[in-house]
């Protein structure tokens, strides 16, 4: 070999060995997945476009129902309800406070929902059906009505814990002045607020309503709780479930003054036979129907428009008050409203 190849042969660097790539570094690098034997995927539809979807639908608003006649509700919430209290009364029912309606007509218990007249009838606390429009007449009974707070809300979750121990102290101002035979508390939060105020205890957890231990201070008035007459109560959602307690307490107030009970009517057990009692109250609801007009007031029905009697006075018409009197609903006396039971009544006999 000549010198200038050797010399050129020296100049070219000398080239570095291919470096063997580890396993791991290839790990990571996933090879191309070969197509399955699956059918192959479909090609995105195109969506369908509905009418809607070009229309502008305009939402129809929500009619409001006018429950107080145009009255604005801030008005209301600055009315109270009266006291219908008298010495030594036989009972005083006791409210939480008044509610929206109860102010607006300026009555106690007036919601068509509400199942306390009812029951009061049913149980024959008093002789024939009522409304609220009578409340003040059931002194005449020796019934009254109170209310723990005079404030009016919308509901009783708008009072505060302090506004309730407050009324509990003057309730007992009241019933220490009036002195009746038994304080019927209509709900066991109401009881449950006057007992934390003046035994100091909160009611437990197996509470039994009725008559309770312990009588008002300074009084020798009993005490008696009853389940709400709202129809949200839940234990007790039926004027049929309410009941039963009415006529305990009526018998504690027959015992109070030394009257001989019924002993033609006794409480016993019995046998219940569903399908016969929906035969039956379906039955007892058509003759009731035909009985009365489809007009109500207050929950109950009356009878309207009855044209003047032969030899009545110029403008006096049979079942409406003179002027200064109360309204007074034309009852039939012999006859209760249909208190439509069978609609209560589930439907399991196709099951």
């Amino acid at each position: 070999m000549s010198g200038g190849a050797m010399s050129a042969a020296n100049s070219v660097p000398p080239q570095p060995l291919p470096q063997e790539v580890p396993m791991e570094a290839t790990a990571g690098k996933s090879a191309p997945k070969k197509r399955g034997r699956g059918r192959p995927p479909k090609a995105k539809q195109a969506k369908q476009e509905k009418i809607t979807d070009t229309m502008k639908v305009e939402k129809k608003p929500k009619r409001k129902i006018d429950r107080f006649k145009g009255t604005p509700e801030s008005e209301l919430l600055l009315r109270t309800l009266p006291d219908h209290l008298s010495p030594n009364l036989d009972i005083v029912i006791i409210g939480i406070n008044p509610g929206l309606m109860a102010a607006y007509v300026g009555h106690h218990y007036p919601g068509p929902g509400n199942h306390l007249w009812k029951c009061l009838y049913m149980s024959r606390l008093i002789d024939r059906p009522m409304t609220a429009m009578d409340d003040f007449k059931l002194i005449n009974n020796g019934i009254g009505f109170t209310n723990v707070v005079e404030r009016t809300t919308p509901g009783s979750k708008d009072l505060s814990r302090k506004e309730m121990m407050e009324g509990a102290k003057i309730l007992v101002g009241k019933l220490q002045k009036y002195q009746p035979r038994i304080a019927a508390f209509n709900g066991k939060s109401i009881y449950d607020a006057f007992s934390s105020v003046f035994f100091g205890k909160k009611l437990k957890k197996d509470f039994m309503f009725g008559q309770q231990p312990d009588l008002v201070p300074g009084t020798t008035t009993r005490i008696f709780v009853m389940p709400s007459s709202s129809a949200r109560c839940a234990q007790f959602p039926r004027a049929q479930d309410k009941v039963q307690f009415y006529l305990r307490l009526k018998r504690l107030r027959n015992e109070l003054k030394g009257i001989q009970e019924d002993r033609d009517i006794e409480e016993t057990d019995y046998s219940f036979d569903l399908i016969k009692a929906i035969e039956d109250a379906k039955r007892t609801k058509v003759k009731q129907e035909k009985n009365f007009d489809t007009d109500t007031c207050g929950g109950a029905h009356v009878h309207v428009d009855t044209p003047a009697a032969p030899g009545a006075a110029p403008g006096v018409v049979p079942g409406v008050a003179a002027a200064g009197d109360a309204p007074q609903p034309n009852w039939d006396l012999g006859v209760f409203p249909p208190m439509d039971f069978v609609d209560h009544i589930p439907d399991i006999t196709s099951q």
